[in-house]
């Protein structure tokens, strides 16, 4: 059974939608593959959002926990405990009465960019988790919104399951910080 599915076919997808458009007569591979307006608008409204995210104030070191739910312990959640030390990540992803997978990586400008390993098959897969404002706090003057997690509620109370699945982490990818 595997806690978390990260394993994306859209190279995959797009070549079989292009060869099904080809095949039923809509045109070359070109015209079959070439992104409609809308959707390079998109592209570009996104990219133009990378560059404001940018300027997103990165993670203090520290210990977090983020989950899906707002509330910890959650049955059906996931959630992520994790150390940052000089913007170098290792932690966890795990559901409550669950398995666990270890990761590690960078904290970028804009996204957590990580290494998971699967803790059945011992198998590397890249994730990232996109940064955000947290607009949930008000600041005033010169004071740096707090950042957030993209799909993910901060949880300040980290129990000792997390401070144990964090510390077999560290353990495991040998990175105790």
């Amino acid at each position: 059974m595997r806690t978390l599915a990260l394993t994306f076919n859209q190279p995959l997808a797009g070549l079989l939608l292009a060869l099904g458009l080809v095949v039923s007569g809509a045109g070359s591979v070109a015209e079959a593959t070439e992104a409609p307006a809308a959707i390079r608008e998109s592209r570009a409204s996104v990219a133009t959002s990378a560059v404001n995210a940018a300027s997103l104030p990165a993670l203090p070191d520290g210990v977090y926990l983020y989950g899906q739910s707002p509330e910890p312990e959650q049955v059906g959640a996931a959630y992520m405990v994790f150390e940052v030390n000089n913007n170098r990540v290792v932690g966890a992803f795990y559901m409550p009465y669950s398995s666990f997978d270890c990761f590690d990586g960078q904290l970028a400008a804009d996204q957590l960019e990580l290494t998971v390993i699967n803790s059945y098959e011992q198998t590397a897969h890249p994730y990232t988790v996109a940064l955000s404002e947290n607009s949930s706090v008000a600041t005033t003057g010169s004071a740096i919104a707090p950042v957030g997690l993209e799909g993910y509620h901060r949880i300040q109370q980290i129990s000792e399951n997390d401070q144990r699945i964090l510390t077999a982490c560290q353990a495991d990818l040998g990175e105790g910080i």
